[in-house]
């Protein structure tokens, strides 16, 4: 055998993953998340985009009643505040006025953005871009359609229907973020 042909096997076959390497391949560290999203274009969020959309309230089911018409929410306090009758400052109603239970927005203002029924809840940004986008002032709703709003003070809100009687209580799964987004 040529001596430059058995050094040239010599140095491939020290090299680790060559098959003659007697490490056990599985004790290498497999790729973290930030290297998988490094290698595929994606990046991390920066830590202030986390603290914009730090949830100011829920994700928490809030109880309200659809008879006639309904309950008026407001998501600019601490806890969203639910009534019966029409308060200054409500940013949805949830009710039957036209005899379907209905999400609507006082003043008629296109704060309302439907989204797809299924599918991870969105985040503030997202939510701020699809009432940008895709905003309305009412929607007939059933459980599990989900909506985007945004409030009289400018925060961005998540909304998910549970429950949706005609008469009755009915339930909203809701998120609030401190501010709109973007």
């Amino acid at each position: 055998m040529n001596p430059v042909v058995g050094i040239l096997v010599t140095v491939l076959m020290s090299r680790p993953g060559s098959s003659g390497d007697d490490r056990d391949k599985s004790a290498e560290p497999a790729p973290t998340r930030s290297a998988a999203a490094a290698g595929s274009g994606a990046s991390e969020r920066p830590a202030e985009t986390a603290a914009v959309e730090r949830a100011l309230f829920g994700p928490k089911a809030v109880a309200a009643d659809t008879t006639d018409r309904g309950s008026f929410v407001d998501l600019d306090t601490s806890e969203p505040t639910v009534t019966g009758s029409d308060i200054a400052g409500a940013d949805v109603t949830f009710g039957t006025p036209t005899g379907s239970v209905e999400l609507s927005v006082p003043g008629s203002a296109e704060n309302l953005a439907p989204l797809p029924a299924s599918g991870a809840a969105p985040t503030a940004a997202q939510c701020a871009e699809s009432v940008r986008s895709n905003g309305t002032y009412t929607a007939e709703v059933k459980p599990g359609d989900r909506f985007c709003l945004l409030t009289g003070e400018g925060r961005t809100a998540y909304l998910r229907v549970r429950t949706a009687p005609v008469q009755g209580t009915g339930r909203l799964e809701i998120t609030v973020w401190d501010a709109a987004a973007g």
